[in-house]
């Protein structure tokens, strides 16, 4: 029971944790509120959890700024798929791989407004939320649990601002009537790292070959995680951009904690790392890309105590996700 509930939890975290990671547009991620940058300037600045932009290189002539415009009233559907492969070993013992579902999650944008400044107003909805695919020896209450808490995202919807450069003003969520606590914490906490995770588009005008980095701090799933995202503008042409990117995660020793977790557990974290690449499709008028993919993989070690309990178990995870979402 106490490995189920493990595997249960350490699933449903790397779910919410693709939902952190869904690029919502074509600036990578969907934060709720961050503080403007210095306006038409790139630089980091220390001490600062609001997502900070370098620019690298500018690319080659002819150079343009890339800037957001998409089309009021047009509704856009998104599917995300979630694919991953977890090996766990606690205190020495690996446990045997059983096969994850692959979870796949489909909502819905709409362009609302565009402010004479080039602010985008927007409304976002989950329509739909389910697991497929063979679980294989999964035991069945893990895999409930999973289908249970990927469904109840179903009908959580808000609705956000941001500027042309993908810099989130501000937004709401709305959960759907007769939320539980459970779905009421993990969107809170989702809400609490949204607002870091602001990948947006460098100030300065940029051309084929550019590259810029994103900085930014983010709690994934109870863990504070340093994210280094670096961009490569890989084509733009008659308003489409495709953009290579490859990420890197860090964190330093600390305490978890997160609603996932089941009650009475705690784990400490030893070290983490993440290395990660992908690729960005889209058109600057539309506000959802074409087409987005990432593959990602973690290495983990925490130790694990259970209530009442003074046996602790150090506990290495290895994990390998993969993620498309496919717009239209």
């Amino acid at each position: 029971m106490k490995k189920t509930l493990f595997i249960t939890s350490l699933c449903l975290a790397s779910a919410g944790w693709a939902i952190e990671l869904s690029p919502v547009s074509l600036s990578a991620e969907a934060p709720l509120v961050v503080e403007q940058p210095a306006p038409g300037v790139s630089a980091p600045a220390p001490n600062s959890k609001t997502p900070q932009v370098e620019l690298l290189n500018p690319g080659v002539e002819p150079r343009q700024e890339l800037r957001l415009k998409p089309a009021i009233d047009v509704k856009e559907t998104s599917v995300m798929t979630v694919k991953m492969d977890v090996e766990i070993s606690a205190s020495g013992r690996s446990s045997p791989e059983g096969k994850i579902p692959i979870s796949v999650m489909t909502f819905e944008t709409k362009v609302t407004k565009i402010d004479p400044n080039g602010d985008i107003h927007y409304e976002f909805a989950y329509t739909n939320s389910d697991i497929t695919g063979d679980t294989g020896n999964m035991p069945p209450a893990a895999r409930d649990a999973i289908r249970s808490a990927l469904k109840s995202i179903v009908g959580v919807k808000g609705s956000f601002i941001m500027d042309n450069r993908g810099f989130h003003k501000g937004g709401d969520i709305i959960l759907p009537e007769g939320a539980d606590n459970s779905l009421k914490q993990m969107v809170g906490q989702m809400s609490k790292s949204l607002e870091q995770l602001a990948s947006p588009l460098p100030a300065e005008a940029v051309g084929k070959g550019a590259k810029w980095r994103v900085s930014s701090s983010s709690d994934f799933s109870g863990m504070n995680v340093n994210d280094i995202a670096t961009y490569e503008l890989d084509s733009w042409q008659d308003g489409v951009v495709s953009m290579n990117v490859s990420i890197e995660q860090q964190a330093n020793p600390q305490n978890i904690t997160s609603p996932l977790l089941p009650a009475g557990t705690t784990l400490t974290l030893k070290s983490f790392s993440s290395q990660g690449r992908g690729k960005v499709t889209g058109r600057l008028d539309r506000l959802i890309p074409f087409r987005s993919t990432v593959s990602i993989s973690s290495n983990s070690e925490m130790s694990a105590k259970n209530a009442g309990s003074a046996e602790e178990s150090t506990i290495t995870t290895k994990m390998a996700m993969e993620m498309t979402l496919e717009s239209k």
